[in-house]
């Protein structure tokens, strides 16, 4: 099998990110998820941050576990984008060019329909 006829058989896959970071384990279980479907040969479409999980996302939150900075590495080896609802960003007073963490962007509702449509599986972390 040709490489490019392996990557047509790469399952593509975004996930759906919604629970606050230190509330909750899911941008953390959502990471490792991420990492365990690349090492098995999947391709992560996109990454869509939404409700309290933009906090991720956020370049003055606390990071103690790292996830957000293990995000924008992933995502940038990979190449898939780490997408914040602006919705629920403007809501919580992350803005993009100020408070934005590197590697990620605000995007509208559409980039996370577009991405489901793209994509073999959404998979979500609450």
């Amino acid at each position: 099998m040709t490489e490019s006829e392996s990557m047509a058989k790469a399952a593509r896959i975004t996930l759906l990110v919604q629970g606050a970071p230190r509330a909750t384990r899911a941008d953390a279980a959502a990471l490792a998820f991420a990492r365990a479907a690349i090492h098995t040969g999947a391709v992560v479409h996109r990454v869509f941050f939404y409700k309290d999980a933009i906090y991720a996302a956020s370049r003055f939150a606390r990071d103690e576990d790292g996830t957000a900075g293990a995000w924008a590495k992933l995502a940038g080896e990979h190449g898939f984008e780490l997408a914040v609802c602006v919705a629920a960003a403007e809501r919580r007073g992350i803005v993009e060019g100020e408070s934005l963490a590197e590697g990620f962007a605000v995007v509208g509702l559409g980039q996370m329909v577009e991405a489901m449509e793209a994509s073999d599986r959404v998979v979500t972390f609450g």
